[in-house]
């Protein structure tokens, strides 16, 4: 392990959300295979309260109150049918934050302007979070357009993109 501020901080935050994680995987699992326990939670009828002591007994031993205090919010709000998607959008977290940064490489026919760069990067930020390294190259043959490559997905905006797109559309 790196010795950085930054490396120690990403263990603190595996270490403190692991829990969370465990907890809301086992609720989630729960929640996905067991009908009669998904018709309960999702009856309007039934108590918040009632609701959290069924989810008691799928939460692993030592999860925090916290969680269960979480759960409840979902619970209160009607959103628990959210679960999924939040087990899924923190694992993403956690795993960013685990290998540290994402590379975003942006590459442009023509050196792009302060302006436009800040542009770019609050919407790579909107779309694949903070946790984002940004580095800019110049590649005339694009020409024109941008070409944006954030970890194994590939964005291509370039004219020379869109030309060969209509070549194969095309058949030429």
């Amino acid at each position: 392990m790196e010795r950085t501020p930054e490396a120690y901080t990403r263990g603190i935050l595996a270490v403190a959300l692991e829990p969370w994680m465990e907890g809301l995987s086992a609720v989630n699992a729960a929640y996905a295979t067991r009908k009669d326990l998904r018709e309960k939670l999702d009856d309007p009828t039934i108590e918040v309260t009632a609701k959290l002591s069924l989810l008691d007994s799928v939460l692993p031993d030592g999860a925090p109150a916290t969680l269960r205090n979480f759960l409840g919010v979902l619970l209160t709000n009607n959103d628990f049918g959210l679960i999924d998607e939040i087990v899924q959008a923190l694992g993403r977290v956690m795993s960013e934050e685990a290998g540290g940064p994402v590379k975003a490489l942006i590459t442009s026919a023509v050196e792009l302007t302060e302006e436009e760069r800040a542009e770019i990067e609050k919407k790579l930020i909107e779309s694949f979070g903070s946790n984002l390294e940004f580095v800019y190259q110049v590649d005339p043959d694009i020409l024109g357009g941008l070409i944006v490559q954030v970890g194994d997905k590939l964005i291509d905006d370039s004219v020379r993109g869109r030309l060969n797109a209509l070549r194969q559309k095309i058949g030429v």
